[in-house]
């Protein structure tokens, strides 16, 4: 018998599962870099990625197939390395698509619907981000239609009532902002107000936060009504984002002073 030559095949799924993982990565540092703007990172690059995953499973499965042992073929670890590759990419993109066609379509979530915490220091902080970057940010026009669609999509989201006195809940709430890695825009312990930004992990967007402290009860029953917002800098869709992370604050929030 003649030597076993290279599957063609293997290696194109091979080659092909490596690029479309690569260009994910590839897509998150150029926006992180600000060499291209979410919509090219999302949308384009994104896109190509998975056409390029699909393809990648496909030829590594027909891979796998003709360099199994006893064949004339080999390439069966490239065609295992293409597969999983190829089959990270798609699953990541397809879990993110899942989320988006899942969750309300927005990207700003408030505990109060109705007086909705309001940005002060974002302000300034988001022009200059879009200015540096060459972005246009959303807007922080909190409407009744961004109103409907979170409390039918997150109608858990609501405003957390401490028996705590307003310095002693502000006090926790800046300690957990801080250990979250926030940046500060604004501290005001008298105001009871807190803004600040969060970086997500892989791509780095931005979004914005404002902690609210409002003092109810009066004498020896006194305690305090938490409010908060999370708003996202760009992207028309958060992908549940903002909801998670106020969620996860308050609940972190009750805790640290609750126990």
């Amino acid at each position: 018998m003649g030597h076993k030559r290279l599957s063609t095949i293997a290696l194109l799924g091979f080659l092909i599962g490596v690029a479309a993982l690569g260009a994910l990565f590839v897509a998150a540092y150029g926006y992180r870099e600000g060499y291209w703007g979410y919509p090219t990172a999302l949308l384009t690059i994104t896109t190509y990625a998975t056409y390029a995953a699909a393809a990648a499973v496909v030829l590594s499965l027909i891979g796998l197939g003709a360099t199994l042992p006893g064949g004339n073929r080999y390439g069966l670890i490239l065609s295992v390395i293409g597969l999983a590759a190829g089959g990270l990419s798609a699953g990541y993109i397809g879990n993110q698509y899942f989320i988006v066609r899942t969750v309300p379509f927005i990207h700003d979530i408030s505990t109060d619907l109705q007086n909705p915490p309001r940005f002060q220091a974002a302000i300034a902080a988001r022009q200059e981000y879009g200015s540096a970057r060459g972005e246009q940010m959303n807007d922080l026009n909190f409407t009744s239609d961004v109103a409907l669609q979170q409390q039918a999509g997150y109608p858990d989201i609501e405003p957390l009532t401490l028996a705590a006195a307003p310095a002693e809940v502000y006090e926790k709430a800046e300690a957990l902002v801080e250990a979250r890695e926030w940046e500060f825009l604004a501290q005001d312990a008298q105001a009871g107000r807190i803004e600040a930004t969060a970086t997500t992990r892989f791509y780095k967007f931005k979004d914005d936060i404002v902690i609210r402290l409002t003092p109810t009860g009066t004498g020896t029953s006194v305690s305090t009504r938490v409010d908060m917002r999370s708003a996202s800098r760009v992207g028309r869709s958060d992908v549940g984002v903002n909801a998670a992370r106020i969620k996860d604050f308050l609940a972190a929030l009750k805790t640290s002073i609750e126990g």
